[in-house]
């Protein structure tokens, strides 16, 4: 089939590659549609490994996908053949004891598509477990299915939150990750979140998402915003989504006492975590690894349409320009959020 091989760092090929998929009784195969671009397959295009994931041989790319079942393992029920769905990318090993506690995000042994062995999606079918397959609801569109995937991250990170309705929350962030906190975290109670970046058109666009309120902090301190907003006091919760090491440095100045912090961003480097601060607050502090038992709550939210990704999804490719929409997301415009492939009409 033809796929989208990242061949080796900064090289990519849209060529046909074997990749044998025989279906079991528990499985799916799903013809794919829209798949989007995550910031974890631009940097293995750009830097050919993630930590200790490195890109040893070709591998396809694409994780956040879509698409419609056309054959079904014999003990499959849900979802039926032609159903629209996404699928959760991640597979674990149902005996491991992270999965057994119910904490498969972080079964060490999980199989993670675009991850270094494993091949990612952006091809036209893709065999898959029907228990990680969750069909869309009628409302909810391909391109909006392809978002459940970062979605997810979200709002793995709010519950870890233990949000509380009415609380203040602080976004470090407006990347696509960033962006979809901030919705979750609305849906998850809170009565305003305050995002921040330096990219002002990314700033306006998550204005006009609900009540959150943008800070450039080119322009504006955080801390001083919020203790305008909090009389002194402080936000509740504080999202670190940007993965920049001063920010996340930062954490701790604008939350409130016996506040929380959420680590959702991955930082290159190790970050300096200011001990002294925090101790003066005793913060609740969290961290976010993908996530776990998500997606069907993020499918009804979608939905219900009490949350609204349309406005996130910025850029079209078709699947013939795959290789010119990696090198888009390279360099990604300030206006721009999320880029996704089509590979059906």
């Amino acid at each position: 089939m033809q796929a989208l091989v990242l061949e080796a760092k900064d090289r990519l090929a849209l060529r046909e590659i074997a990749i044998p998929e025989t279906i079991g009784s528990h499985d799916v195969r799903i013809a794919i549609h829209t798949v989007g671009i995550c910031g974890s397959d631009v940097h293995y295009y750009t830097h050919g490994a993630i930590g200790p994931f490195v890109v040893r041989a070709p591998m396809v790319l694409g994780h956040e996908a879509s698409g419609t079942v056309v054959e079904a393992g014999a003990e499959v029920e849900h979802p039926a053949v032609g159903d629209r769905v996404c699928m959760e990318p991640g597979i674990p090993d149902p005996n491991s004891r992270a999965a057994r506690l119910g904490l498969y995000n972080l079964d060490p042994a999980v199989r993670f598509w675009a991850t270094p062995p494993v091949h990612g999606v952006l091809r036209p079918t893709v065999v898959h477990p029907a228990a990680f397959t969750f069909k869309l609801p009628d409302s909810v569109s391909f391109a909006e299915g392809a978002m459940v995937e970062p979605l997810a991250v979200g709002m793995h990170a709010a519950t870890k939150a233990r949000l509380q309705p009415g609380d203040l929350a602080v976004v470090m962030g407006a990347g696509p990750i960033g962006m979809v906190t901030a919705l979750a975290a609305l849906a998850g109670g809170c009565s305003q979140v305050v995002i921040t970046d330096v990219q002002q058109p990314k700033l306006d666009l998550a204005a006009s998402l609900g009540p959150i309120r943008p800070v450039n902090v080119a322009q504006e301190n955080l801390v001083d915003v919020i203790h305008a907003m909090t009389g002194g006091w402080g936000a509740d919760v504080v999202f670190e989504c940007s993965g920049n090491e001063r920010a996340a440095a930062g954490v701790f100045g604008p939350l409130r006492p016996g506040g929380t912090v959420v680590f959702v961003g991955m930082p290159m480097h190790p970050i300096a975590y200011d001990v002294a601060t925090a101790a003066t607050k005793e913060p609740r502090v969290e961290h976010v690894f993908r996530y776990a038992h998500v997606y069907p709550r993020a499918l009804a939210l979608m939905g219900s349409g009490k949350i609204d990704v349309k406005p996130l999804i910025t850029n079209t490719f078709g699947f013939d320009e795959s290789v010119a929409a990696f090198d888009f997301a390279v360099q990604m415009p300030p206006s721009s959020v999320k880029a996704q492939i089509v590979l059906e009409a």
